[in-house]
């Protein structure tokens, strides 16, 4: 039952469309509870509609995706619903849109985003179909509802492209932004090394203990816990793996086609309905002006955008695969007429077929069984230890336990909070080095008790024993007396050697002896390593003196002069800084035009079903 926590949904792709997924967790009476609701719409356009029972279906999943598994009650209070309802919203507005549009997602398009999925990749970085298949099992998801939630996305870029590529603004804007980015100054300056702790005498009690309380907030801690916790992971069962030709040659025939790399072509593309802009294009690159800058004047497209990456024969259409591939590097094609409008391409570069050596393959097939075999293993060793939990085994007795062969190191952590930073009466605050789903653990498990049995990292696994729950507290201050006396010193030496410094500049009538002309673009100051001290040197909106503090160093300077330096306001800056600001304008105007498709496409909300269902269900229970 363990093989179902292996979670290959990392990638970019999946954590995007993660809370959309259709899940094959069981519904446990779903579509019983929904009784008389589960035909009638609560969304609906021209040729669209969702139900009551889809709604609640998405929800019920959507809950067995999240790692404490809410009761569907927890999970309308937590506002799932709404998640859901708008998932829903958006996607049959642009899916109405496509199709008043005639939209279409080619089938080369949806194979491309397949192939690039790293989900779906092998160790070798190959597409592998057995990965493919296991992912989507894993998932609970059809290859029909993956193909539709890549045809959604491509559908969306497809209708937004005449906002995302209106990405021109005023030049005045711009020119204000480059004048900032390219200020200089003129500045004075001297610097002081903070002085040496010797200098310094020790303090009175009275003295920390009134720092202390004058700064007693970085002292307080909130509710944390201790806990211990062992990590499994398939390499400590590598040396269990016993391998035979007949395995190694079984597992190579699967495989051996991912060795063999084809030649790919990194091409430019790009595809018009307008005759007259594609002629324009061809006679501007007989001149000699160059692909990716006739792009981006004639179509307004970027680099981004033109180049579809290396690509496959068998991903290109039909219509110029062949004259693609026989074609030389560089060399202009087109306009090729396809179902698309006319594309003209550029090869820019070729990755020649190679074949593997036979010896790596089977050096690299064993590798990847091995490591296969031991995840087996793993998962078998899995289950014998959730048999130890519930034979009411302590995680010591685990770790020493027969059903692992060596004994694993049980590892300790205290003082964890809930935002997952520990702390300490003698150290400063640091971060837990763990991600979300070990610190959610840590604060789902009763105390006394062992956590359920969670994937966390690749196939890592973890088992986790909280200990101790710590209350709230400000704690006295004989606790945490060296951390004051730490912090005390290292105030008391900034402010010891500003001083110093002060004296120092009045005994020269304000003279401060070096000069230098820095740029706000600098990455640092002279030999001062502290990346932010040229920030903070042109925050300084006056002339007179300031001291500004870095980690060994005082820099005591004052502004003479600041101005714009020469610089050249070329189309290519002037492009790329309108792209950068288009982004921000892009996720605006995207939340004002879906607004708009819903008016266009009759949108209508019929939210009080499902709050008849949600009123039912309370009462029922």
């Amino acid at each position: 039952m363990l093989r179902a926590l292996r979670n290959q949904t990392k990638s970019i792709f999946f954590k995007f469309f993660l809370f959309l997924l259709i899940c094959g967790f069981a519904l446990w009476g779903v579509g019983d509870l929904t009784g008389g609701y589960k035909g009638k719409d609560i969304l609906s356009v021209e040729s669209q509609n969702v139900t009551v029972e889809e709604v609640l279906n998405e929800i019920n999943r959507a809950r067995y995706l999240l790692p404490n598994r809410p009761s569907f009650e927890d999970a309308i209070k937590k506002g799932i619903h709404k998640n859901i309802l708008n998932k829903f919203e958006q996607e049959i507005l642009i899916n109405a849109e496509a199709k008043n549009l005639s939209l279409n997602v080619p089938l080369s398009q949806q194979m491309k985003v397949i192939k690039n999925e790293k989900a779906f990749k092998d160790p070798l970085g190959k597409f592998s179909q057995n990965k493919f298949t296991q992912s989507l099992q894993n998932l609970g998801l059809s290859e029909g509802k993956y193909i539709e939630m890549i045809k959604t996305e491509k559908n969306f870029k497809q209708i937004s492209m005449p906002f995302m590529s209106n990405d021109y603004y005023n030049e005045k804007i711009i020119k204000k932004f480059m004048d900032w980015q390219n200020e200089i100054r003129d500045i004075e300056y001297e610097t002081f090394k903070i002085i040496d702790k010797n200098e310094i005498e020790k303090p009175s009690d009275k003295i920390l203990k009134s720092y202390y309380e004058k700064n007693i907030k970085p002292y307080q801690t909130p509710v944390t816990r201790n806990i211990n916790y062992i990590e499994i992971k398939p390499s400590f069962f590598e040396s269990q793996v016993v391998l035979n030709k007949e395995q190694i040659d079984e597992k190579y025939e699967i495989e051996k086609s991912n060795y063999t790399k084809e030649e790919t072509r990194e091409i430019l593309q790009i595809t018009t309905q307008d005759q007259i802009k594609a002629n324009k294009f061809l006679e501007s690159i007989t001149k000699g002006k160059s692909f990716e800058e006739l792009a981006k004047r004639i179509f307004k497209l970027s680099k981004e955008d033109i180049n579809i990456g290396y690509t496959k024969k068998s991903d290109l259409p039909i219509e110029s695969a062949d004259l693609i591939f026989k074609s030389k590097l560089n060399e202009i094609l087109g306009p090729i007429k396809t179902k698309f409008g006319l594309s003209i391409y550029k090869v820019v570069n070729i990755t020649p077929k190679k074949q593997i050596k036979h010896e790596e393959v089977i050096k690299d097939v064993t590798k990847k069984l091995t490591k296969e075999l031991s995840v087996e293993i793993l998962f078998e060793k899995l289950d014998e230890i959730e048999d130890l939990i519930a034979e009411g085994n302590t995680i010591d007795e685990i770790s020493k336990s027969k059903i692992l062969k060596e004994k694993v190191v049980v590892k300790k952590i205290n003082n964890i909070s809930k935002q997952g930073l520990i702390y300490s009466y003698d150290k400063e605050v640091i971060f837990l080095n763990k991600n979300e789903i070990f610190l959610k653990n840590i604060w789902n498990t009763d105390i006394n008790e062992l956590s359920e049995i969670f994937n966390s990292n690749d196939d890592t696994y973890y088992l986790i024993q909280v200990v101790k729950e710590n209350n709230q507290e400000t704690p006295n201050f004989s606790l945490v007396k060296n951390k004051v006396y730490n912090n005390w010193l290292e105030n008391e030496l900034i402010l010891k050697t500003k001083e110093r410094a002060n004296e120092s500049i009045l005994s020269k009538n304000n003279n401060l002896p070096s000069r230098k002309t820095i740029k706000r673009t600098d990455k640092n100051f002279e030999n001062i390593n502290d990346p932010n001290l040229i920030n903070k040197i042109f925050e300084i909106k006056n002339n007179e003196i300031q001291l500004i503090n870095s980690k060994a160093t005082i820099l005591a300077v004052r502004i003479k002069n600041s101005r714009t330096d020469n610089y050249t306001f070329n189309n290519d800056i002037y492009d790329d800084l309108n792209i950068s600001f288009s982004k921000s304008f892009f996720n605006d105007f995207s939340n004002i035009y879906l607004k708009e498709l819903a008016l266009k496409h009759k949108l209508k909300r019929n939210y009080k079903e499902l709050d008849n269902y949600i009123f039912k269900s309370e009462v029922t229970n």
